[in-house]
């Protein structure tokens, strides 16, 4: 059997991540607290309270820059770049898996990159580059965001388990 991008069951699993990230990002929370593994919690926590700030941010957002549509790119990149700080801090003291923290590095830095990008297309040069760019990255990173949430799981059951000596 192989693996078709293409496919419709493909099309449809990222469909799903993309409409019910926060939900997704809540379930990995719950298991990674089941499974008492804090760094991987912590990630989960992080992303979970982003989507949920960015939740109820969004339509406030929107309202507030109805009519100039700066502020939302500049929010939208900062909130970006807020959490890979956090990411980076807590890699540091190790709070996060270091491997997971590099990984959501590479998965959101184009996402400040692309909103601010996206500023510039459409108000400094009234060019229209960045629709599709900015309608296939962030999506992109949003999935695999909320992917890398439960990838530790791998890595729990490759642990060996702590067993009692008889």
């Amino acid at each position: 059997m192989s693996f078709d991008l293409n496919s419709s069951y493909f099309n449809q699993f990222l469909l799903l991540i993309r409409d019910h990230a926060t939900l997704l990002t809540f379930i990995s929370v719950a298991l990674f607290a089941l499974l008492r593994d804090d760094k991987a919690l912590r990630y989960a926590a992080l992303c979970a309270a982003f989507y949920v700030i960015g939740y109820f941010s969004f339509p406030l957002i929107k309202q507030i820059d109805a009519d100039l549509y700066v502020i939302r790119y500049v929010y939208w990149a900062f909130s970006d770049i807020v959490f890979m700080a956090i990411l980076a801090v807590w890699a540091l003291k190790d709070k996060v898996y270091l491997w997971q923290s590099i990984l959501a590095q590479l998965i959101v830095l184009p996402a400040p990159i692309m909103q601010l990008f996206r500023l510039v297309d459409r108000h400094y040069l009234d060019l229209s580059y960045s629709t599709y760019l900015y309608k296939s990255i962030l999506p992109l990173v949003n999935i695999l965001t909320v992917i890398l949430c439960f990838l530790p799981v791998v890595y729990v059951l490759k642990k060996p388990s702590k067993s009692v000596a008889s």
